[in-house]
């Protein structure tokens, strides 16, 4: 998801970037205690019957799919902000409680894309300065890297615009 807000008065724009969520985590808790109940239910059945060795495998693979979705949904709720002044061009990456920050000085900085050779390939967006290159929005699909694309595009212009008016 791009998501663009801009600031008229203080020309300000900034740019929020999240992957797509297929799930929430309520939902996905809800899916996990279906999965538990079934495995669990089956375990304790065969248990009864006096197959006693699948209880633990049961319970196992409750764990199992408890961790991988923990790992995709921790994932999908990262997030990406790009703030871009007249001066100043910052990029904040948050994924959980870590947070990582870029600033640059925006004249200094470029947008760099790299096509994929083969279309089966993601492109890569990158923001380049001072010799130091920035992944964003990785996660997003081809088509949202587009619109991104265009829309740096647009807001990089209306900064020269700016700049040169004001020169």
């Amino acid at each position: 998801m791009v998501k663009i807000e801009s600031n008229k008065k203080t020309n300000t724009h900034r740019i929020l970037l999240r992957p797509n969520q297929s799930i929430s985590w309520r939902l996905s808790l809800i899916f996990i205690g279906f999965i538990a109940i079934t495995c669990l239910s089956i375990g304790v059945a065969f248990a009864f019957l006096g197959a006693t060795l699948i209880l633990p495998f049961a319970g196992l693979e409750v764990i199992l799919v408890s961790i991988c979705f923990y790992i995709v949904l921790r994932k999908s709720y990262c997030q990406e902000v790009i703030t871009m002044t007249q001066d100043k061009l910052k990029i904040q990456r948050e994924i959980g409680k870590s947070e990582k920050i870029w600033e640059y000085f925006r004249i200094w900085s470029y947008l760099l894309v790299e096509r994929p050779k083969h279309p089966w390939y993601p492109a890569h967006i990158f923001v380049t300065s001072k010799g130091e290159r920035v992944l964003v929005g990785d996660f997003l699909t081809e088509d949202e890297k587009e619109d991104l694309v265009v829309s740096l595009e647009v807001i990089i212009n209306s900064f020269n615009k700016n700049q040169v008016i004001s020169d």
